[in-house]
């Protein structure tokens, strides 16, 4: 009985070893398994990543991103000034003639060219690392002398202005993700005067006006007077002078804070050209001194080189001579700002202006085209008006002279202001063109001299055909210049006043002065 009993136990044994063989066996084979898929995976992460490394690489190589671009500056730049080196003779030779390397312009330039082509990710990152460079550079770099070591910080830093100043302006819109960051850093720190600026530039863009001059107030008072600034505010006056409310109100304050800004800069006196200007737009055209010191104003504007090239300047600057009646001048100025300017509308003033001047010489010189339908009708009714004007002209000599003026015909006349001189005249014909102010006729003297007549601060319905009026004071301009092949020769009179105006020999009443804004829309 025995053994059987151990002939059971034996196989039993070699079963249960058979089994743990078999259990063996397959973790072999699952581990196996395993082995072969972390070699699969390994093998799909390694291909995923030499993908991910020939894609950067491509991009690199076709899009030359701004960051390769800086490092290649950066590269040249401590090749040609690296740390802890003493300066050779022919480099101080160098530095002292103030040359920079043919190598370090090209790279500036090229990453200026760079930094025009790519959008806003790229160059803040590109000049966070360029400034970053800039201050290793100043904590590494130590030539033989202190003065040598200031010499080449300055011109580097000079180097790096460069490339900032080839940054894009940031575009004009309002980011309500900038605001919320603004906000924060300005509860942060009340005292970081940046964000303080930032954020009133940022919500003025949204059209709160108010808060953003709140802003800069603050900044005032927090870091004194800044001509920046108040340039700001200014501006911020001009524009809700421009809106529905109280504009002769913010007028006067945007003067105020430009004169606050030239006794800071006097090389800030666009802002307040543009002050007495709208000053002017705004009531009506007729106070004729402040278009005076508008022009003065951005007359020496234009005399300073980091501002003439500005097309905004050159268009109200244009705007202002012509109103001034410098024709030439005026379409010289708008050429030049639709060239530096496309999107602007300069091209068309240039085109509204020539017009004009192109009816004003068809009127004196009789080529005013009668619109009456059929030829026998056109004569009929030229007859009337020759005959009709020239029974008007006779009869100017029986209008009453002032006793304390002289009369005077237009080609007696001077340039300039005609003090205590009256010039009695026939009205011919309105002229019509695009703006309202001025209102342009057509007037012809007793002796039968056409000439142009320019008048602000009097609506238009004031002054009609056939009228005979009386000119005081009158202001007399000769215009005569060539444009494109095109000669314009002709005397223009100008009035500012209702008072230097009488019709039918009367004075006009108060209700015919222009008090609404001419401001071009």
């Amino acid at each position: 009985m025995t053994t059987p009993t151990r002939l059971e136990d034996l196989e039993s044994a070699i079963e249960e070893v058979s089994t743990r063989l078999k259990d063996l066996k397959s973790i072999i084979e699952e581990v196996s398994t395993d082995q072969k898929d972390l070699k699969s995976t390994n093998e799909e992460v390694s291909t995923h990543l030499k993908d991910l490394k020939s894609a950067i690489i491509e991009v690199s190589t076709h899009q030359k991103d701004l960051k390769s671009a800086i490092e290649e500056v950066s590269t040249h730049l401590n090749e040609s000034n690296p740390s802890l080196k003493m300066s050779t003779p022919t480099e101080e030779v160098s530095r002292e003639k103030g040359q920079v390397s043919a190598d370090r312009k090209s790279n500036i330039e090229q990453v200026c060219t760079h930094l025009k082509e790519s959008n806003y990710d790229h160059w803040i990152s590109t000049v966070t690392k360029l400034a970053e460079w800039l201050y290793r550079f100043c904590d590494q770099h130590f030539p033989s002398t202190t003065q040598q070591r200031i010499s080449d910080i300055e011109r580097q830093i000079d180097l790096c202005i460069d490339v900032l100043e080839s940054v894009p302006q940031v575009p004009d819109v309002y980011k309500e993700k900038a605001e919320r960051y603004l906000v924060n850093a300005t509860q942060l720190n009340p005292f970081l005067l940046e964000a303080w600026d930032c954020l009133a530039l940022c919500v003025a863009k949204k059209g709160d006006y108010k808060r953003a001059k709140n802003c800069y107030k603050f900044v005032l008072k927090m870091g004194g007077e800044s001509s920046r600034i108040l340039r700001q505010i200014a501006h911020l006056e001009l524009i809700n002078a421009r809106v529905p409310g109280n504009p002769a109100k913010h007028v006067d304050k945007c003067i105020k804070y430009a004169q606050r800004t030239l006794a800071l800069d006097d090389k800030d006196g666009d802002i307040l050209g543009c002050a007495y200007f709208t000053s002017f737009l705004l009531n009506g055209g007729w106070d004729h001194n402040n278009l005076q010191v508008a022009f003065g104003e951005y007359e020496k504007a234009m005399k300073i080189d980091a501002m003439k090239s500005s097309p905004y300047l050159q268009y109200d600057y244009s705007t202002v001579t012509r109103y001034l009646e410098n024709y030439k001048e005026s379409l010289i100025g708008f050429s030049d700002a639709a060239v530096k300017n496309p999107a602007s509308d300069a091209s068309h003033q240039v085109k509204v202006t020539v017009q004009l001047l192109d009816k004003l010489i068809e009127l004196l010189q009789g080529k005013h085209k009668d619109k009456s339908k059929g030829k026998n009708k056109r004569k009929s009714k030229r007859k009337s008006t020759e005959t009709s004007l020239s029974s008007l002209i006779q009869s100017l000599a029986n209008i009453d002279l002032n006793p304390s003026y002289k009369r005077a015909t237009v080609d007696l006349l001077t340039e300039g202001f005609n003090e205590q001189i009256e010039v009695v005249a026939a009205v011919r014909c309105l002229v019509k063109y695009e703006y309202k102010a001025p209102v342009y006729y057509m007037l012809c003297d007793s002796d039968e001299n056409s000439f142009v007549l320019a008048v602000f601060g009097i609506q238009k319905e004031a002054i009609k055909q056939g009228d005979q009026v009386t000119l005081l004071d009158p202001i007399c301009k000769f215009v005569d210049f060539e444009w494109e092949g095109k000669h314009y020769e002709f005397k223009s009179v100008r009035v500012n006043l209702l008072e230097q105006v009488l019709v039918n020999g009367n004075p006009l009443p108060p209700s015919s002065a222009m008090r609404d804004s001419i401001m071009q829309n």
